[in-house]
């Protein structure tokens, strides 16, 4: 399931998801996420800027339930960002074991 972000406009999911957002013009922009899951399993989170990735999240500890990191991101005109979560652990598929708080704001 893919979320479409909005500037300045934080968002909260469950679930395995793809976040989604284009830059509306040239410039300095950040992603900023919490992503918590319970329990700590094999979550991959990656952030692509136009299809390559930028920035690919530590594999959280079984003893880690919860990760926040901010990218700091140089964009062109419509450039496509994107938060992708995934996971090859089926219980990490369940709704609600995998919450995610993602904003993109102006400047570093």
């Amino acid at each position: 399931m893919s979320n479409i972000l909005l500037l300045n406009a934080p968002r909260v999911d469950v679930g395995l998801v793809t976040e989604t957002w284009t830059a509306p013009s040239a410039g300095l922009y950040n992603l900023a996420a919490q992503i918590t899951e319970i329990p700590p399993s094999c979550l991959s989170i990656v952030v692509n800027q136009n299809g390559s990735p930028v920035y690919t999240a530590p594999t959280l500890t079984p003893t880690q339930s919860a990760i926040q990191f901010k990218v700091d991101l140089d964009c062109a005109n419509a450039d496509v960002i994107t938060l992708v979560l995934s996971s090859s652990n089926t219980n990490d598929t369940m709704l609600e074991s995998v919450k995610t708080n993602v904003s993109i704001g102006q400047g570093y």
